[in-house]
Order: C-alpha cells, then structure tokens, then sequence
C-alpha cells in the first residue's frame, strides 16, 4: 500500500523552505553557493598547499558540507561562529542536506536490534486481547509472535505495555495496578511487589501510575518510577470489610499522592522527596522514553505548559525541558488547539515530538536538554488522509501510524512512501526498539 491507496497527502521534508514555500531570491543564491561541489573545493585548497599558498578560511560550500553532518546540538552552538552559519536554518537547500544526513545514517543504538510490536484487538463483546511480534529484517519482513507466561489467575489479562529497555533487553508491563518485567530472551518473568505504602491501609484504594522504567548503568541496576494517588474506599468495599464508614478514622489516613522509585537489585521501593509533573496517560509508552540512563516523559501540568520531565536514574534527580506548540502560521484561527495531540518517540537516536491537530504532522528534534530554543522542527509530513495516530518510529526514519480502520502502516521519511504492514483490525498498537541480552534478569536480583 502506498500513499496513493487509502492514505494520500504530501511528504514534506527537503522542500523549498522549513514552511513549503518557494524559496526567495536570497536564499536562491544561497542554494546555489551551496551547490557548489565540495570535491572541487577540497582539490582547490590541495593545489595552493602544494604551491606554498596557506588558506586562512574554510570555503562556505565545504563548511556546509560538513555542518550538515554533525549533530543539531553542535550545530546550534556553531551559529555564533558567523553571520552565515546563524543563518543555516533559513537556508533550504542546507536543511534539505540536513535532514537526508539526518535519517540516512543508522545510529549506534539501532545496531543488531529488531522491533517489538504490541497489538490490542477487541473482540465484538468489547473483550481486549494483547499479544507482542518481534519485526526484523530491512523492512521488518521477518515476524515471530512472542509467547509470554501468565503469572496471574485470569484468563487472558490484559497487560498494558509501558516500555522496552534497550540495553537489559527487559520489557515492563502493567497488569491492573501490578507492575511485571519481562524478558523474552531468557523467557523470565517478574511480577513487582507493591510498594508498602500501597497496600498500607484496607480503607483506602490506590491508582498506580507508571512514569519511568530503564537501566541505571552506574549501579548496574533496573528502576521503575511511579506516581500513586489514593482514594477513599466505597461503601461496597467498607460492608465487604464489615466495618460502618464512621468508625473509620479517615482523618488520620493519608490521601497525599506520593513518588516512589523501584529497585531491581534491591528489590524494594523508596519514597522520592520531590514533587515532579505528571504524566496522566498510563496505559500507553506514547508520552514516555529512556535514553542513557533517562528516562522521559511528557506532562502539561504546568501551568498548562507543554514539558519534557526528564529523570536521571543514576542522580535520582529530574530537571525540565518546555516544549514549544509549534502551530503553523496558516492553521484556521479558530480551531480549538486544546485537542493537541503529541507522540514523543527517539527518532534516529534523537529525542523527537510529533505535533498533530489536524491531519498534518510537525516533526521537531531536541538539541539540548533543558534548553526550549534547542527544539527544530525538522519534518512536516502530510496532510494524510485515514490516519487515526502516531503509534511510535522505528530504525533511521521510520514512522508508524495507526489507520481509522485499525491497520498499521509505516511511513518511510526518507522516501515519503506509506506501506501497510499487513496488521489489521488493531484496536491499538504500540511499537519499541527490541535488543535480545542473554544475561539473566535474575544477575541483577530475581
């Protein structure tokens, strides 16, 4: 399936300007200039060495050559080496070679990997059904369906996939309020105690939100951070306990939400001493991501603020990083942009957001952590018609997307092409990057 069958709309990506629109007479020039073949410059500079002649600057053409193939933190600091490098962005042609560089080298962190895939299909009696793929291959051609044990006495739970640690090779799931790490490559499965707060008191029912699952590689360690807000226990649950709601003694039980960190090696939880904003979304890894030992996630709550929460696993300590709406300058005034929608997804390596209020797909990539200014909207792709949402990216430039009528098809950024992954009838999907680890989880603490 192509962008021509039952999705259509235009990629955009190495267009004419960072808005689509036609290039103007300056920065025309500028495209030519950089035109100019770095070969040629690089055999220039050989033949004045040889006749005794030193350069003392680098020709534009050549810098840019180079510039386009160095990571978007470095570039952004190069900026204030001069006038005409400040002004990479705005030149076309020079992004056009950015974002080819961009996507056609593979990262390190994709090397010997292959893609886990999660699947919910929902029966006509609105039952839900999981089950997990292993994709492979150059077009993930290659699928081996996973089996996974069942710890719990139900008949096919539903777990909830939060998310895949890359280097350990461990999957965290969530059934219920009960957290499970598992790994497929050694076929174990864990199921996580609950934290003794949790289950401190019988008057009152807890909600457990997962926020941050990865590797701590200073401690040799897995973690799982969780945000626990309480309630008050109904009336049904007070006469199932045999006990009248007044003879409770509500005013000495807390209610007060609480963040608590999990430890493989230690097995055990600790309280954090720190509020932090939250990720309301549990049931889905669409707001969160690991990356060297970091774990993010997406929250607006505050001040109705878009930020990126980022949690350092070895420090135990989190610092924010606010992300811009980035809503195009043609977009109808009066359409309600309370309906954002937002995927945060690792795009070749890079921590990336994908904006979407309409049927078109802003694409920006973080320079620096903790710096607004560093985010650059490098893609726009669309507008793409029967596309529900953004399900996650995979290897180089690889975007998948739920459809309204429940397939899973991937859209290749270097090329602009949509394939149907021949996955139909999903009434969610999930996507991660898998690496198999044959180290035993119970090295660590099972």
């Amino acid at each position: 399936m192509t962008d021509s069958d039952s999705i259509s709309g235009d990629f955009q990506g190495g267009g004419s300007n960072s808005h689509g629109s036609e290039m103007s007479p300056r920065e025309h020039k500028q495209s030519l200039d950089f035109g100019n073949n770095c070969n040629q410059n690089s055999s220039e500079m050989v033949d004045k060495s040889r006749t005794g002649k030193v350069m003392n600057h680098i020709p534009d053409d050549l810098a840019f050559c180079v510039l386009s193939k160095l990571p978007l933190k470095s570039l952004k600091r190069f900026g204030c080496v001069c006038q005409t490098w400040s002004l990479l962005f705005e030149n076309s042609h020079f992004m056009s070679k950015f974002r080819t560089n961009f996507i056609s080298h593979c990262h390190s962190d994709y090397i010997d990997t292959s893609l886990l895939l999660y699947q919910i299909i929902q029966s006509h009696d609105h039952t839900q059904y999981c089950s997990f793929y292993s994709l492979s291959g150059h077009r993930y051609e290659n699928r081996v369906k996973l089996d996974f044990p069942n710890p719990f006495q139900v008949e096919n739970p539903r777990f909830y996939f939060f998310y895949c640690d890359t280097i350990t090779g461990t999957i965290c799931l969530k059934f219920e309020n009960t957290i499970v790490l598992w790994k497929p490559t050694t076929h174990e499965f864990k199921v996580i105690p609950p934290s003794p707060v949790q289950s401190g008191s019988p008057y009152r029912e807890s909600q457990v939100f997962c926020h941050g699952f990865g590797y701590d590689p200073i401690r040799d360690d897995i973690k799982i951070i969780t945000f626990t807000t309480f309630e008050k226990i109904d009336s049904r649950a007070l006469q199932h306990l045999g006990v009248r709601r007044e003879d409770v003694p509500w005013n000495e039980l807390p209610f007060e939400p609480l963040w608590e960190i999990y430890s493989l090696r230690c097995n055990s939880w600790k309280k954090l001493d720190f509020d932090m904003p939250v990720c309301w979304f549990d049931n889905w890894s669409y707001e969160r991501l690991y990356t060297e030992g970091v774990c993010h996630w997406w929250s607006n709550s505050v001040n109705r603020e878009n930020v990126l929460v980022s949690f350092d696993l070895r420090t135990e300590m989190f610092f924010t990083t606010a992300i811009p709406l980035e809503i195009a300058p043609d977009t109808d005034p009066s359409h309600n942009f309370l309906f954002v929608e937002r995927r945060l997804a690792m795009l070749n390596g890079s921590i990336a957001s994908i904006l979407w209020y309409t049927t078109t797909f802003h694409i920006s990539i973080l320079g620096e952590l903790g710096v607004k200014k560093s985010w650059t909207k490098l893609f726009v792709v669309g507008p793409l018609s029967n596309i529900e949402r953004v399900v996650g990216t995979g290897k180089n430039g690889d975007i998948f997307f739920k459809t309204k009528d429940g397939k899973l098809v991937l859209l290749d950024l270097s090329t602009g092409i949509i394939e149907d992954m021949s996955f139909k009838g999903g009434h969610g999907y999930d996507v991660a990057i898998f690496k198999e680890n044959h180290i035993l989880m119970a090295g660590i603490n099972f």
